[in-house]
């Protein structure tokens, strides 16, 4: 994958040539003074082609893991020693 550098100082002037490079599948990383903040990386093209057939991400539906997680009727009682280990109490 090509590879290009873009100042945000010059962020007006580069808006076009950031979009362009990323429609042409160059990885852009975008710098403040000559220190990276982030890159910027184009969807590969299976990713355009799931986005462009799904339109938008399926909503996910609660209970997908219902009877396969376990989990203690206690689970959330409060313990005295770590109450005296968080907020310093002596028992």
């Amino acid at each position: 994958m090509l590879k290009k550098t873009l100042d945000v100082n010059l962020w007006e002037d580069s808006l076009s040539e950031l979009l362009s490079a990323i429609q042409n599948q160059v990885e852009v990383t975008l710098t403040l003074d000559g220190v990276p903040l982030a890159k910027v990386l184009p969807f590969s093209s299976t990713e355009k082609k799931v986005i462009k057939d799904e339109k938008m991400l399926k909503p996910r539906i609660a209970g997908g893991w219902e009877g396969q997680i376990w989990m203690a009727d206690d689970f959330d009682d409060e313990c005295a020693e770590i109450n005296a280990l968080f907020y310093g109490e002596n028992e």
